[in-house]
């Protein structure tokens, strides 16, 4: 047997070039900034997500990423999903009130454009569905911005407001004395005769 260390070398980067999909080219690069627009097809409801701009990392054939729109006020929200070759599957969370998420399924080409459909709703019970079209504004994610927006507060569901359950002073219950019983007592000697129940 002939253990030649370059031929070996050689083996295996060949080996890896064809089993792995990342070195064989299978997977794009969709790093970079995006611009989405969603058209509605059915809606209830003000829809978010008409409009917004997403700074997507890929690993492999998964996707991460951060996304920011403007649309009734501005907001944030997280991005993942994955893609197989030229198809794509993003999930998007906005992180701001009501809590919405979408769902998009799309088709990917050489021109870094994406294209697909995609159905969203929100806390409320509100619903949408329609088509959306992505495409790369820039491979720099660092010039990505998130929206400078306030936190979110979580309110108590409950009728009335926060002041309803502020700690009230109450006054001490004044204790009554006990009253007086009357003690009846009963004695008996050996004289005493009892009644017999009758048969």
């Amino acid at each position: 047997m002939i253990r030649n260390p370059l031929l070996i070398c050689a083996a295996l980067i060949c080996l890896m070039t064809v089993t792995s999909p990342a070195l064989s080219g299978n997977y794009t690069d969709l790093s970079g900034l995006w611009a989405f627009r969603c058209e509605r097809d059915q809606a209830s409801g003000d829809f978010l997500l008409e409009e917004f701009t997403a700074a997507l990392f890929t690993i492999g054939s998964s996707i991460s990423g951060a996304c920011t729109g403007g649309f009734p006020e501005p907001w944030n929200g997280m991005v993942t999903g994955q893609f197989d070759g030229s198809n794509i599957e993003l999930e998007v969370l906005v992180i701001q009130h009501p809590l919405t998420v979408a769902r998009m399924a799309g088709v990917t080409n050489d021109s870094a454009v994406i294209a697909g459909t995609f159905v969203c709703s929100d806390d409320t019970g509100a619903g949408w569905k329609g088509t959306f079209s992505a495409s790369m504004t820039t491979p720099e994610t660092a010039l990505y911005e998130p929206a400078a927006s306030e936190p979110i507060s979580f309110v108590p569901a409950v009728s009335g407001g926060i002041s309803d359950f502020e700690e009230e002073t109450m006054a001490a219950p004044v204790e009554e004395a006990p009253k007086r019983r009357d003690l009846q007592v009963i004695s008996y000697t050996r004289d005493t005769i009892y009644a017999r129940p009758v048969m």
